[in-house]
């Protein structure tokens, strides 16, 4: 059944993509705020929204638009009652997605998508993917529009702000340009009317000359710009993109938590990009269009009549590429984000090529990658064919341009109106007017393309970074203490940790251990300092983890996990992270307290044998000793060692763990295995992200509580 036809409007939305998989929700809350004036950037509706590594949910957004003043409602709808929604309202898609639906009609609904942005689909369609859930939207009293919708050319005008140097040696150089290209027109006039046409035989070679010279002076401005500009480009590609990474190194674990590492990488590569346009196309473009004003101006003096009939024939132009902007700017914002999940799927199958390989999944790897491809592909061919109907234009008029003036020119001349002269200098003119049109047809796309750039790359700028009162000060003692952590990933949902509290004295040893989602992994987390807790407090010797330089702290508390980052470079590299404080010595002693010193010492090289990019050419347990003797490099107080022997045998284990109690330091295990772990001082037990046990694995054993039960149920699957 069809909804039934009402005389409701469609009420189109403002188009804001998701920059991540995880926004889909607040880019559509984003995108109906804008319709009613207020705009308020993603990553602000991101934090009110509550939005985790898991995206979030619809209560989140209802609570997220009634603080910024909507009255917002959500029900449970069937396809057919849509109509009795006040529109635009947020979908629930395909129960991982949402959407905005702008409208619908007995045929078709209209939506925009923050993944692909507007679309008309089928009723069918709109019947398969809507969950039935939708929240409507619509200003209360409170509510007050605010904000500015972001422009593109503020946005670059800020990019050039740290070359103000250049600037005016590149402004000075352009304006001179254009002299010549005055000069060579009027110039010909002269000489057509006043040394041609009279004869003036003794006015040819100095003339010649003066021409030729203005020329090379041309030449030589031309030869200037370039050199100008390039040295603009390296600047704006050096500036934004080491200012982007150091505010990226800073950022706290909570943004990468929700983000892809091709698609940060991929922003990276944006500020190349917008150094290209600026320093290429733009600059280029405005001088060009400087140069049409000043080429208009004398054309009018020359002649308004044919003046006039060569500038409506631009106006005629600009008329069609603002109607084609329309249609470059949506597919631009899909190519930007399309390019993201691509670059994402090939990063990821690159990184998992080992697992795929594993589980021969090569042709499923293949056709996800190809997904993206073809639907970035489609999208790139839909902007050429826009593109190509744009570029006809310029030759078109070009060809009416020329004829305008041989036609409507000539008559001027035979009426008495204009001379030969002028006819033929006007002619030079209206090329010179016409030449810039196709670099401007081509900026209009490309400022339409880096916009998505733009978005994308402020989006990462405005994240807020990680914060420390740092003292330049030591810890009386290592002794770590927390104190009632209370922790999650979304400050709307319930702690993801509650009330985790331990005191540790130096040389002590605890494990943590539960079932997967008990919160262990992220309590260990917590006391590396990764992770900023909601409350509570975590100190080393008095001092809040905090208040430490991030340096210091580093040094103190050494954090291993599962995941294994070895890059591409020597062994010494990879201890030391290009320290030159980290003595021979002290990575001879960490890989013999790791286990991997022989396996080191038999490769050519030794300390400076190479390592593949992710370590492949050392086998899995080998990784995980490289990755523990890069923090024992650094000689730590406190280990915290989050399933880091996952993938060694229970020798080697013994031999590691032997080594780091004979270094006298403070070791947090946490682990699944739990065969590795009976000799600690403390055992926590936690389920549910709360201590649901703790004391000694006799303690414990005779309790008959959880550990009992994971002790049993691991000598089980043994």
């Amino acid at each position: 059944m069809a909804p039934r036809p009402h005389a409701k409007r469609r009420k189109p939305v403002p188009t804001i993509l998701q920059i991540e998989q995880t926004e889909c929700g607040v880019a559509c809350l984003a995108m109906i705020l804008a319709s009613y004036g207020m705009h308020i950037g993603l990553e602000r509706l991101r934090e009110m929204a509550g939005v985790s590594r898991d995206g979030t949910r619809a209560s989140n957004l209802l609570k997220a638009a009634r603080r910024v003043g909507l009255t917002a409602k959500g029900f449970r709808k069937e396809p057919e009652q849509l109509h009795e929604v006040p529109w635009p309202a947020i979908l629930h898609w395909n129960f991982n997605h949402f959407v905005v639906l702008e409208g619908l009609n007995a045929s078709f609904a209209y939506l925009n998508d923050p993944a692909t942005g507007r679309r008309k689909i089928p009723l069918d369609e709109l019947r398969q993917a809507f969950t039935g859930v939708v929240i409507a939207c619509e200003p209360g009293a409170d509510f007050e529009p605010s904000g500015a919708q972001p422009s593109v050319l503020s946005a670059l005008a800020e990019r050039l702000a740290g070359t103000r140097a250049l600037l005016p040696q590149i402004i000075v150089a352009s304006g001179l340009l254009v002299v010549p290209g005055v000069a060579l027109p009027v110039l010909s006039r002269v000489f057509v009317d006043d040394i041609l046409t009279t004869r003036q035989t003794d006015w040819i070679i100095p003339f010649t000359v003066l021409l030729a010279t203005i020329t090379l002076a041309q030449a030589a401005l031309v030869l200037l710009q370039q050199m100008l500009l390039a040295r603009l480009e390296v600047r704006l590609a050096f500036l934004p993109a080491t200012k982007m990474l150091w505010h990226m190194l800073r950022l706290p674990m909570s943004f990468y938590a929700q983000r892809h590492p091709g698609e940060l990488a991929n922003r990276l590569d944006a500020n190349e990009k917008l150094a290209n346009l600026l320093s290429g196309q733009f600059a280029t473009s405005i001088f060009n269009l400087l140069s049409m004003i000043v080429y208009a101006g004398v054309m009018l003096l020359l002649d308004p009549v044919l003046a006039v009939a060569i500038i409506l024939l631009q106006c005629i132009y600009f008329l069609t590429l603002s109607v084609s902007n329309r249609l470059q700017s949506r597919n631009a914002r899909l190519q930007a984000a399309q390019s993201g999940k691509l670059i994402a799927a090939t990063v990821g199958a690159i990184r998992a090529i080992e697992t795929i390989k594993a589980s021969a999944t090569e042709r499923e790897a293949f056709q996800r990658w190809a997904g993206h491809q073809a639907r970035l592909l489609s999208l790139r061919s839909s902007q050429g064919r826009v593109e190509a109907l744009i570029g006809i234009v310029p030759g078109l008029l070009s060809a009416l341009s020329a004829a305008a003036v041989l036609g409507l020119g000539g008559l001027r001349v035979m009426d008495g109106a204009i001379s030969l002269g002028t006819l033929i200098a006007f002619q030079a003119l209206a090329v010179s007017f016409y030449t810039p049109i196709a670099s401007l047809v081509q900026l209009a796309g490309q400022i339409q393309m880096v916009k998505a750039d733009i978005d994308r790359a402020d989006d990462l700028m405005r994240a807020p970074a990680a914060h420390f009162e740092a003292e330049d000060a030591t810890p009386a003692s290592f002794e770590l203490r927390a104190e009632d952590l209370v922790f999650g990933y979304s400050p709307l949902d319930p702690p993801f940790v509650n009330g985790f509290s331990l005191t540790l004295r130096p040389g002590a040893r605890v494990a943590l251990v539960g079932g997967s989602g008990s919160g262990k992994s992220t309590v260990g987390r917590l006391l590396a300092g990764l992770f900023t807790p909601w409350s509570g407090t975590i100190s080393i010797g008095g001092i809040g983890l905090n208040e430490l330089d991030p340096a210091r702290r580093a040094a103190i508390c050494g954090y291993v996990d599962q995941e294994i980052f070895l890059f591409e470079g020597t062994v010494e590299d990879n201890l030391s992270l290009w320290d030159p404080g980290v003595s021979d010595r002290r990575l001879i002693r960490a890989l013999s307290d790791a286990a991997v010193l022989d396996d080191v010492i038999m490769r050519k090289g030794q300390l400076l044998s190479q390592v593949n990019e992710g370590g492949t050419n050392f086998s899995g347990g080998q990784r995980q000793r490289l990755e523990i003797a890069r923090v024992l490099a650094a000689e730590p107080s406190i280990v915290i060692l989050d399933e880091a022997t996952s993938a060694l045998d229970p020798a080697t284990e013994k031999r590691i763990d032997d080594n780091l109690r004979a270094r006298g330091c403070t070791t947090i295990i946490i682990a699944h295995r739990l065969s590795t772990i009976r000799d600690c001082d403390e055992i926590i037990v936690m389920k549910d992200g709360r201590i649901v046990e703790r004391g000694d694995h006799e303690t414990l054993m005779a309790a008959a509580g959880e550990y009992a039960a994971l002790i049993a149920e691991g000598a089980g699957h043994g």
